[in-house]
């Protein structure tokens, strides 16, 4: 009878061992089983997103042969609606979405300087009006700084001077050398024209939220010339003091029908005064001298969105279209 019994319990002991073994082996292969579906979506995902990223291009590289094929992409009647942003267009496996910003219709920084390295006062106080229209209409955003206008005079100027704005009640003063190596991570004030708005980020006051709303109606590109066919809203009405949204409305409106052929144009504009005719005709064009573009194209595959940004140069005299700066995000 013992020799039954003890072959009994060998045989139990040794099923536990298998069904142990089993329970491992199992877990085991779950584990795996799960690793490799982690690893599997995790391709596919960056499989979608370099698609996006596929697709933003392509959305550029339409934008680039539009504006090589055309005078001025922004005001052509057949490229109407192709380009604002607003119609998605499919593209292998997604679509993508194109905006073009005429850079010729917003305010330059670089030309806060008169031809003597002085501020102009003109184009500061269009500057500065701008802050305000843009402060006025921020809804709950943070009030964006005056003091950005003399730091942006004091990074572009030749001098070492902090540059004062006696007719500015607050942030009045701008900053030089000394500010920028006092700070946490010193770097230095470089006292030449901006390269890129990304630069912007370095300026005294220029927070991420002032940025990310003033780079909308700011450029570093042209000869500060407006061009008042493309200008947006905040950039007309900050022309001249006198300009009120009612005008600039029936600017909006006129070009809409028929862009402006000559600055002259802008006489037959209703609600247009010789007063403020006269105040702003030097600063605005209806032909740029030098056409360029901000494309911002958007592709979206699958749920996944991936945008490119770039600014592009039509050099008449090449023929071709540089692209003068390129950014993904």
């Amino acid at each position: 009878m013992m020799p039954r019994f003890s072959e009994q319990r060998q045989d139990g002991f040794i099923l536990i061992v298998v069904l142990g073994a089993v329970m491992v082996l199992s877990t085991l292969l779950f584990r795996f089983s799960r690793a490799t579906q982690i690893r599997l979506d995790t391709t596919h995902g960056l499989y979608r997103v370099e698609q996006a990223w596929h697709c933003a291009r392509a959305g550029l590289s339409i934008a680039r042969a539009a504006v090589a094929d055309t005078n001025d992409v922004c005001v052509e009647q057949r490229f109407d609606g192709l380009f604002k942003g607003e119609n998605p267009l499919p593209v292998g496996e997604g679509t993508f979405l194109v905006r073009i910003l005429d850079e010729n219709g917003l305010l330059n920084v670089n030309r806060l300087l008169d031809k003597t390295g002085q501020p102009d006062r003109m184009r500061v106080d269009q500057m500065l009006r701008l802050i305000d229209l843009l402060n006025r209409d921020g809804g709950g955003n943070e009030r964006i700084s005056y003091g950005i206008v003399p730091s942006l005079i004091d990074w572009v100027d030749p001098d070492g001077e902090v540059t004062h704005l006696p007719f500015v009640e607050r942030a009045n003063r701008g900053a030089e050398d000394a500010y920028y190596r006092g700070q946490r991570r010193p770097y230095r004030c470089p006292d030449r024209p901006v390269d890129t708005l990304d630069e912007l980020l370095r300026v005294k006051a220029m927070t991420p939220e002032a940025h990310g709303r003033l780079r909308a109606v700011l450029t570093c590109y042209g000869d500060g010339q407006i061009n008042i066919n493309t200008a947006p809203m905040p950039v007309i009405m900050c022309l001249s003091e006198q300009m009120d949204v009612a005008l600039a409305q029936m600017i909006v409106k006129r070009r809409q029908m028929r862009p402006f052929e000559s600055v002259a144009e802008l006489r037959d504009v209703p609600g247009m005064t010789d007063k403020i005719y006269q105040a702003i005709r030097d600063s605005i064009t209806v032909w740029p001298k030098m056409r360029y573009y901000r494309v911002i194209s958007e592709g979206t595959t699958d749920g996944r969105i991936c945008t490119v940004e770039a600014v592009l140069f039509r050099n008449r005299q090449a023929g071709n279209v540089d692209m003068l700066y390129y950014t993904e995000r």
